[in-house]
């Protein structure tokens, strides 16, 4: 794949883009010019547009990016899971996204519920971590943090020995 990858960067019909350290390059196919005209009667409007005119450096909006990931396409689909409610973005980084369902549920069951939810949205902005449900991850941090206590039962029966 590598040597694949190389000759066809060589040949300048794709360009890597470096996202960071840890992080996963992006590849940008180049369509070559004398190609574009072949294939602008197979090509909608919109995607002619998208398509680079000649082999350039610099990649303005004419850049063709590869599809993403499993992870960039769930990360994208966060908003649609389970519930078909609107979800509404909460916190300090609007990154925390609940229902009305889910944060009435979590009013009624955290006491400091605000803080939870600025904790979670400045742990994600962060860290960059994803969560499939915020309401179930801010549920679960409350009660890690405040462990139900336990009732203890002094009572014995008649013949029973403490």
């Amino acid at each position: 794949v590598k040597t694949a990858l190389a000759v066809l960067e060589k040949q300048e019909l794709i360009f890597r883009k470096r996202q960071g350290p840890g992080q996963p390059n992006r590849i940008y196919v180049k369509l070559p010019k004398e190609t574009i005209h072949y294939t602008d009667r197979f090509l909608s409007l919109r995607q002619t547009k998208n398509c680079p005119i000649d082999r350039q450096d610099s990649f303005p909006d004419t850049d063709r990016k590869l599809s993403g990931n499993k992870k960039e396409i769930k990360k994208n689909n966060l908003a649609i899971r389970g519930s078909k409610e609107p979800l509404s973005p909460y916190g300090k980084f609007q990154n925390v996204f609940l229902s009305e369902k889910e944060l009435e549920d979590i009013r009624q069951t955290i006491p400091d519920w605000k803080d939870y939810i600025e904790r979670l949205s400045g742990y994600m902005a962060s860290t960059g971590k994803q969560y499939q449900n915020h309401a179930a991850t801010i549920i679960s941090w409350a009660r890690q943090d405040h462990p139900a206590s336990r009732q203890r039962n002094y009572e014995s029966e008649e013949y029973e020995t403490l």
